[in-house]
């Protein structure tokens, strides 16, 4: 099981003068970004994957999805999900009208795939510790 922190916060009634009644929520910790240094390091010490090969696979990944968008809008990447191209677009009376600009927002969405997904599973949500309350920089969580 990962374990994954969190703490409790406060929110008040959205509108209402004051907040209103303030209801408690968990929260994440904030968490410092994981950088491209960090997954290549990971990478390399659990699963004994050099470095230079991390960033080669990375760079051809990027490469492959940007020249694949060309011909397709729906490219599959197996165990780790998908990447979608979808389009915002105004619409005309007349066909023939209808010209690249009508095109107002193009968007890529990434889905996890169901084998990631299933990854939730072996989450284990905690109360954090002060020393982790401290460590991530929060002041104001509640002790209940």
């Amino acid at each position: 099981m990962l374990k994954i922190p969190y703490y409790v916060t406060t929110k008040g009634e959205a509108g209402k003068a004051g907040g209103g009644q303030y209801r408690f929520y968990p929260a994440l910790l904030p968490r410092r970004k994981a950088t491209e240094e960090d997954v290549m390091t990971h990478m390399e010490r659990e699963y004994n994957v050099r470095r230079s090969t991390v960033k080669q696979v990375i760079i051809a990944l990027q490469g492959t999805i940007v020249d694949m968008l060309e011909t397709h809008n729906h490219i599959d990447l197996g165990e780790l999900g998908f990447v979608r191209l979808e389009i915002k677009c105004s619409g005309e009376d007349d066909p023939t009208k209808v010209t690249r600009h009508h095109i107002k927002k193009p968007t890529l969405h990434i889905r996890l795939s169901g084998t990631m997904k299933q990854a939730l599973k072996y989450f284990r949500f905690e109360k954090a510790t002060a020393s982790e309350l401290k460590n991530a920089g929060v002041a104001n969580a509640k002790k209940k």
